[in-house]
């Protein structure tokens, strides 16, 4: 747009000209300001020997976002509450008419799509580069923050006033919400997705492509008796292709704060999470949960926003923890030695009738002709296998005429190891092994 000194109906020497924004062959839509304010001056149309201009007045903030594609051309001009000027001017930059018009009188030949977002990439020597980078960032962390939820972690014991300490916070806190979450984030995909995607090894790869966007994001922070604001990010879930799993991803924070984060657990609370998850997935997810709030010298506690009242996370009728995380029955750990005890055991022959003799307190088994037993960290880590994180894995064991049959269930992924050997260790061992191998692979 050309700008001659002065005009007696519209005077555009008052005028500053910040950057075009867009320029196809001349100047679409440019940044302008005047007393401080700022403007939008747009081509919407060209009539003979002039150009017909929309200027708008509005806040550098709108400008802002419309940049980095938060809101459209069109919205911007419908929603804007300022009073606007329509200008037409000749090719010599002389203004020939200028009339005030509000938003809703603008005629719908000026208005551009629905879809006028602009793809905008600053250079590093725009205008807008560091405003840009800078509101992005702002934007962002305010927009979670207007949907964080927090959490509160205090200690019963007054002694070192309400502070806590690091231990306590990384051991107790932090690692057992983080797996708890894991564990859901799993659980409920497959429930979710089972039906449609069918290939276990699918449904897997696909889960663990897509679980670093499914984080939670921390925004807020606060010492003393440790309060965390937590947010579930909807707007970064962008290399999420898939529709559905994408709906789901910016659901599902949520869905666990409801279910598993819940202030008293009520009865359709109980049942939904009965109906929805088998006992393994709930252990996974729930053991941890519990762990904090049933540890007598910490309180959790939650609230849906900063503004809101803390109520503490604590189950009072017991029944419903069992109802939700069954007791095993496994063996409690040996108390202390005495001058005499009954000790259980079991004994398995092999072909060779050797006898392998084991203490059930000790080990991975119980007594049962066709048992089910569990394979927990403790037995890992005989066989030198380290884990970052607890597991409980049934273990069927059937002996037949010739061998042992071992078989388990992880992941959804059958496991089975068929043993004749006189070594009966080595079939522990083996399938020990196996299902090693394939979580390592998983983390790889």
């Amino acid at each position: 747009m050309k700008n001659n000194s002065k005009n007696i109906i519209f005077d555009f020497s008052k005028f500053k000209k910040i950057e075009d924004i867009i320029f196809l062959d001349e100047p679409i839509l440019t940044h302008l300001t005047s007393n401080k304010k700022h403007f939008l001056l747009y081509l919407v149309d060209t009539i003979e020997n002039s150009d017909i201009y929309l200027l708008l007045e509005l806040t550098e903030d709108i400008i802002f976002q419309y940049l980095i594609k938060s809101i459209s051309l069109k919205k911007i001009i419908l929603e804007n509450e300022n009073i606007s000027f329509l200008i037409e001017q000749d090719f010599y930059g002389n203004v020939t008419k200028c009339e005030v018009i509000q938003s809703q009188s603008i005629s719908e030949n000026y208005l551009p799509n629905e879809d006028s977002y602009l793809d905008y990439i600053p250079t590093e020597e725009s205008y807008y580069f560091n405003f840009i980078e800078e509101f992005k960032a702002n934007s962002y962390l305010q927009s979670l923050r207007q949907n964080a939820f927090y959490l509160k972690f205090a200690p019963n014991n007054l002694k070192y006033s309400d502070t806590i300490g690091l231990t306590e916070l990384a051991n107790l806190l932090l690692s057992n919400i983080s797996l708890s979450f894991k564990n859901f984030l799993k659980a409920d995909f497959f429930l979710e997705f089972k039906e449609t995607i069918t290939e276990k090894s699918n449904l897997n790869n696909i889960f663990n492509k897509i679980l670093p966007e499914l984080d939670l994001r921390m925004v807020d922070l606060k010492y003393g008796s440790f309060e965390i604001g937590l947010a579930v990010d909807k707007v970064m879930k962008n290399s999420i292709e898939d529709k559905a799993i994408k709906n789901w991803a910016i659901e599902v924070g949520t869905k666990y704060k409801k279910l598993v984060l819940d202030d008293d657990y009520d009865k359709d609370t109980v049942n939904q999470i009965l109906e929805s998850y088998d006992e393994d997935d709930r252990k996974k997810i729930f053991n941890p949960i519990f762990k904090i709030t049933e540890n007598p010298n910490f309180s959790l506690q939650i609230k849906n926003s900063v503004k809101s009242t803390y109520k503490t996370i604590k189950i009072k009728d017991k029944s419903i923890i069992e109802k939700i995380v069954p007791k095993n029955l496994e063996l409690n750990k040996k108390e202390e030695v005495k001058d005499y005890q009954i000790i259980q055991v079991t004994t398995v022959l092999d072909k060779n009738n050797s006898s392998k003799t084991i203490k059930l307190e000790d080990s991975l088994f119980s007594s049962s002709n066709n048992t089910k037993v569990f394979l927990t960290n403790k037995d890992f880590e005989k066989h030198n296998y380290s884990l970052n994180f607890q597991i409980s894995i049934p273990l069927q064991i059937t002996t037949e005429k010739n061998s042992i049959k071992f078989s388990a269930n992880y992941d959804n992924i059958d496991f089975e190891v068929i043993y004749s050997s006189d070594k009966i260790d080595e079939g522990i061992t083996k399938i020990t092994s196996k299902i090693f191998e394939y979580i390592t692979n998983l983390d790889e």
